[in-house]
């Protein structure tokens, strides 16, 4: 897998920076087991959309961008 992230990083860094702040703190929330709320319902719409998670908004579709993710949010702190 992480020969994949390093060669696809391009694609995930233009994806990261296609969230918005309230869409990373979802995401981020996720990861540590939480639930979206109702204030997250805009987010959850738009990366059902984008193909980020799935339809029911509470798990990553694709878990490659669930790795990079974590990773990202990992760098940040």
């Amino acid at each position: 897998m992480p020969t994949v992230l390093e060669r696809g990083d391009q694609y995930f860094r233009e994806l990261w920076t296609g969230f918005t702040e309230g869409d990373r703190n979802l995401l981020q929330r996720l990861l540590q087991g939480e639930t979206p709320t109702t204030q997250d319902k805009a987010s959850v719409r738009k990366l059902v959309r984008k193909e980020i998670l799935c339809k029911e908004g509470v798990e990553f579709q694709v878990p490659l961008v669930q790795k990079y993710v974590e990773q990202r949010l990992e760098e940040e702190t």
